[in-house]
């Protein structure tokens, strides 16, 4: 049928007798043959046809299984491997594989294997630069409870963990980052500049020493470096500091190619410099000044979510994107913002539009403290958006939902709204208390 099929369509466009077709198929067997055994595998092909239909459906719930049940096979072979290479017999081994499948795959011991299998491939010694800082020292310590921690920085702090280890260590020498680096796995760059002080520029800080940790780091054999940074990051923009930071993201991906940038929004915390001085300003001031016309927007994000999300980044198996950006779960224009801050915390502010002219100079003059309420970055930041970006990796490609500025809040102001609650001149009892 196939063969008399190709004849007819060959025929009709080519004007050929049915004679001079059959001529033409004599001198070529081979094609004679081929099309036979095509019209005889027709059934055949119909019939895998009408399967695939029925299978595709199918495919697509397996592909489904294996993103989820994937990861714990693979690390099965390599439960199987590690235990083989120490000399295990088959049996031990056996035993061991069969102990991990105890459980179901999702929620069981498989999946909290392959959840810190980062560390048992090796990530069991993390460096992290600027760990005595905002952000740093929440790091250091989401990591301690799975790795040992060493403290890079020029002013080291006491401590009171056991497996953080504090260093004395200058970013911009050499030997004094190969020397923090050594024998460690995973480094992470928590270093940054508000104010510019001799020496310590921007450029000298966001640029040249970060890019000094990812050389050397790479020199070394670190197996994951993250950089910390800032949503806003832009190397071509006019600001010192923005600029800054979007050069020094550049510097370490050429430093150190699979380097992973995370860009956290304006963070937040009890300990900040953000919503405690917003919260400060608002009890104190009879008028509050917003940053230009209060439309800025904005999208807060708990410090210690910043700091989980990249020790999860350190510690998963599989390879981290190359760039996270990490926000609050929800956007506000900055008056909004401060609305909301004041209603939690019981206060009716009168805010008033203030030009960020007068920002400037305000920061200009502030920036002469040793430590400065304001500085000119934070002005030049508070003019631009500062949100994550539609389709770039964040907490959902992590797995973890950030937690909202207003529970944040509520749990931070507790203590003090208990203590409001009580009777006008007197203390709060034992039982009024602010657990």
């Amino acid at each position: 049928m196939l063969k008399h099929l190709l004849f007819d369509v060959i025929g009709h466009f080519s004007g050929l007798s049915e004679a001079q077709l059959e001529q033409i198929e004599r001198s070529l067997p081979a094609t004679k043959a081929l099309i036979e055994l095509l019209d005889k595998a027709r059934p055949l092909i119909e019939q895998a046809e009408k399967l695939y239909v029925e299978a595709e459906p199918l495919i697509e719930e397996a592909r489904k299984e294996w993103q989820t049940v994937g990861p714990a096979a693979q690390l099965l072979l390599d439960v199987v491997s590690h235990h083989l290479s120490k000399g295990r017999s088959p049996a031990e081994t056996t035993e061991t594989v069969r102990a991990a499948l105890g459980g179901t795959i999702q929620g069981g011991p498989i999946e909290t294997i392959a959840q810190n299998r980062g560390m048992d491939r090796g990530m069991n010694r993390v460096t992290v630069f600027g760990g005595t800082g905002f952000v740093g020292r929440r790091i250091a310590r989401d990591l301690s409870a799975s790795a040992k921690v060493r403290i890079a920085s020029r002013h080291p702090a006491p401590t009171e963990r056991d497996n953080i280890e504090q260093l004395l260590a200058d970013a911009h020498d050499e030997r004094a980052v190969e020397a923090a680096i050594e024998g460690a796995d995973g480094v992470v760059n928590a270093i940054s500049l508000y104010v510019e002080h001799g020496g310590e520029t921007f450029h000298s800080v966001h640029v040249e020493a970060a890019a000094n940790i990812a050389k050397v780091a790479r020199r070394v054999g670190v197996k994951r470096l993250v950089h910390l940074s800032g949503i806003g990051a832009d190397p071509t923009s006019a600001s010192p500091y923005i600029r800054s930071r979007g050069e020094g993201e550049a510097a370490v991906q050429a430093a150190f190619p699979g380097a992973v940038i995370v860009r956290p929004a304006v963070m937040f915390a009890a300990d900040d410099a953000f919503l405690t001085t917003i919260l400060r300003l608002l009890r104190a001031l009879p008028a509050y000044p917003l940053f230009g016309n209060g439309r800025t927007r904005l999208q807060p994000v708990y410090a210690d979510d910043v700091a989980a999300a990249i020790g999860q980044i350190l510690r998963q198996p599989q390879r981290p994107y190359p760039v996270y950006e990490l926000a609050g779960p929800r956007v506000y224009a900055y008056e909004e913002l401060l609305r909301s801050i004041a209603r939690i915390a019981g206060l009716r502010p009168v805010l008033v539009r203030t030009p960020f002219s007068f920002w400037g100079a305000a920061a200009g003059l502030a920036e002469i403290l040793p430590h400065p309420p304001l500085t000119r970055n934070q002005v030049e930041l508070m003019q631009i958006d500062t949100t994550a970006s539609d389709g770039r990796p964040g907490f959902g490609q992590l797995g973890m939902s950030p937690r909202s500025l207003e529970d944040e809040l509520k749990a931070m102001l507790k203590p003090a709204n208990g203590e409001a609650k009580a009777r006008p001149g007197s203390r709060p009892s034992a039982s009024s208390g602010t657990r």
